[in-house]
């Protein structure tokens, strides 16, 4: 019986450590010299001024850095305020998440609990921002940025219509909805709450509103007929998608933790966008296990590409190419270093 019982230990024991050394080996390993020089070259043959994201050791980002320019102005860094434009998107939807947890909404929770005085809002769902199936336009711009949250739910209010066509439609109010759904939930502003929920726990020091943030702490754009007021007027108008100016350092922190580091998210954002005409939910694209997003304003693209079971990923920021070069760029991330 004691031999038995030795063996069924042993047995057990042996299973442990394989299982540990299995979940161990599926983590994403720091990116070797030969690849970051490869990731480079394709950086300097594709001439983009920015830098690359990879996996570092841990949770830690090595930066590749290609420079098209020697104006310091121009300069990309990993440590440098950058527009997440639509890479906001996934902070929003995670927010949301984690209030459905504490189940302060649903999936279901219809928007005219918020807005009731949105054309429509008692057939529009959470799920229906979140997917972009919500039917609401809005590609308006205002002429001068908006100040202040309150002003920004208004001129969205007031540019808005419902289109009652419930199929895949990208549009930015989706989110701003969402944002200012997550204020209302709260009773705080959406940004304070972005601050106090991930910018402080994760010490995210290199966060702001669009507000905030002057020419200075900005690579400016390469291009010349980019000028700061279009920046400032995309950026205010994109309330909760796109408001926020990160370093390339804090989003990777970001991603890393509250979005890989959350398998239950990831596997519930992943049953949800597979069921739509698009795989897209909570601020992602889902393709198998590989979770991708584009930002893109006036001057600026970025995006990134992440394995959500591996933790691998690759993140791009540059102020030199248009949107067109950075999905091709994105692609192939994809294809040639995720291996999709």
């Amino acid at each position: 019986m004691k031999k038995l019982n030795l063996f069924i230990f042993l047995m057990f024991s042996s299973f442990g450590l394989f299982f540990v050394s299995t979940q161990q080996q599926s983590k994403a390993a720091a990116v070797d010299r030969q690849t970051q020089t490869q990731l480079h070259d394709y950086l300097k043959s594709h001439h983009i001024n920015g830098v690359m994201l990879v996996n570092g050791k841990g949770s830690k980002a090595i930066t590749i850095t290609n420079n098209e320019t020697t104006n310091n102005k121009q300069l990309v860094k990993a440590n440098r305020l950058f527009p997440t434009a639509s890479l906001q998107k996934i902070v929003t939807g995670t927010a949301i998440y984690q209030l459905a947890q504490k189940k302060q909404l649903g999936w279901d929770t219809s928007l005219n609990t918020y807005f009731p005085q949105i054309d429509g809002s008692e057939d529009i769902a959470i799920r229906e921002l979140m997917n972009h199936t919500s039917g609401l336009v809005n590609n308006d711009r205002p002429a001068l940025p908006l100040r202040g949250q309150k002003q920004q739910i208004t001129y969205m209010l007031e540019h808005m219509r419902n289109d009652h066509v419930h199929t895949w439609d990208y549009q930015d109010v989706d989110y701003e909805l969402l944002a200012a759904i997550i204020s209302k939930q709260v009773h705080l502003s959406y940004n304070t709450y972005i601050h106090q929920r991930f910018a402080k726990p994760l010490h995210l020091n290199q966060i702001k509103d669009f507000s905030e943030v002057t020419p200075k702490q900005v690579p400016q754009p390469m291009d010349p007929a980019i000028s700061w007021h279009q920046v400032t007027v995309t950026t205010s108008s994109d309330f909760g998608a796109g408001n926020l100016f990160m370093s390339p350092n804090n989003y990777w922190k970001f991603i890393y933790n509250e979005v890989l580091g959350n398998s239950k998210m990831t596997t519930e954002f992943y049953q949800q966008a597979k069921k739509q005409e698009v795989a897209y939910f909570g601020g992602v694209y889902f393709d198998g296990d590989i979770i991708r997003a584009n930002g893109s304003i006036p001057g600026y693209n970025c995006c990134f590409i992440a394995n959500y079971k591996t933790k691998k990923m690759v993140m791009l920021f540059s102020n030199n190419i248009d949107y067109l070069t950075l999905k091709a760029a994105s692609d192939d991330l994809l294809h040639n270093y995720m291996g999709a």
